[in-house]
């Protein structure tokens, strides 16, 4: 399903080796897949590594198996929505749209003391929000979301989150989007004859994770999103948790959608995930205006609004602090990495050399 044998797909001479993986399928109620796809470049060789394990209890635990992976992973049985809300005073570190830069964000994070040497969450009850877009443009997606989704585990057992929402790009990946996929993944799915969306379809661990996961959270009386709110949006004036539902709705039904009433505006101009009026003029609306921006903020009682999304040279706060940008391009020698600290009421820039900057 999905894989066309005649498309186009990245000549195997011209991608370097890589070990992919590793992609947890289910098989039973009981039993798993790991699989990981290695490519010899030299050799002109692509081969898949795999091994069963069977579920005895609520969590599978075994160690990565192929190449050098030897990471220990913890699998759930299962995911549970996290809530819309989350009450907090302590320190929240905000990033933007990661696009598989996975050594770029291991840098801030370590050089930041959210992790350590052996990428282990030191964060103690902290908050990470990742404000969505880690699929897509680099070739390492498939270690950031395993590096998330296991500080998620870590940082529950310390008291701290980790919030990841969804970006455009996790849609994207779910629906069967492969515009800004990297060459890897072609030519591993190529070689699965399988489609790219279909190593994160509900019978996978990844895919299972990326559909419990959020559009819009709020920790204390911050707003976080990956696009933004419209105008036209909040006119169906949908909770927090309405949104979320509904957005998860539309993913998990997209092939068959009962009611296409919303489908509009969850999926293209004035989603949450694709909007990017806070900075722009688009032919579909204006740059939004303050008191519109106000309108959100009292609607859903926060403070500010936190975004990624839309390029931007710098972590920036506009709006008299009621927006705040984060896309700043990850990886990209033209621009520093860096992300947003808040602490104590007071909001940084903070960066890969442990330069920490006021807002």
């Amino acid at each position: 399903m999905y894989f066309n044998q005649d498309s186009i797909h990245p000549d195997s001479l011209r991608v370097k080796s890589y070990i992919e993986g590793p992609h947890i399928k289910w098989r039973s109620n009981s039993r798993i897949e790991v699989f990981y796809i290695k490519h010899d470049s030299l050799k002109n060789r692509t081969r898949k590594i795999s091994k069963s394990f069977r579920f005895k209890k609520d969590i599978v635990e075994f160690k990565g198996f192929a190449g050098s992976d030897t990471l220990t992973y913890q699998i759930p049985r299962t995911y549970k929505p996290a809530p819309s809300i989350h009450q907090s005073n302590s320190k929240i570190i905000v990033l933007g749209d990661i696009h598989g830069e996975y050594h770029s964000l291991i840098k801030l994070l370590q050089n930041n003391q959210v992790i350590d040497e052996n990428l282990n969450w030191i964060c103690g009850d902290g908050h990470l929000v990742f404000t969505g877009d880690v699929f897509d443009r680099g070739e390492q997606v498939t270690e950031c979301l395993w590096l998330i989704f296991r500080l998620e585990m870590q940082a529950k057992k310390q008291g701290g989150t980790v919030h990841y929402l969804l970006g455009n790009h996790e849609l994207m990946a779910l629906l069967y989007d492969t515009r800004y996929v990297n060459d890897k993944y072609l030519h591993a799915c190529h070689f699965l004859k399988d489609h790219y969306s279909n190593l994160f379809d509900i019978h996978s661990v990844l895919g299972r994770w990326l559909r419990s996961k959020n559009t819009i959270e709020k920790v204390g009386k911050i707003l976080f999103v990956h696009g933004g709110i419209s105008p036209k949006f909040l006119e169906k004036k949908l909770s927090m948790d309405k949104v979320n539902q509904k957005m998860r709705y539309h993913i998990n039904q997209y092939m068959e959608l009962q009611d296409t009433s919303l489908a509009d505006l969850f999926f293209y101009t004035h989603s949450p995930v694709w909007y990017r009026g806070y900075l722009s003029r688009t032919p579909s609306y204006n740059r939004i205006s303050l008191p519109e921006v106000i309108q959100t903020l009292n609607f859903y009682d926060a403070m500010m609004i936190v975004f990624g999304h839309t390029p931007v040279s710098r972590v920036y706060p506009f709006y008299s602090y009621k927006l705040i940008a984060m896309d700043v391009p990850i990886g990209d020698p033209d621009y520093e990495d860096q992300a947003l600290l808040i602490e104590d009421q007071k909001f940084f820039r903070i960066f890969t050399d442990r330069k920490k900057e006021r807002l």
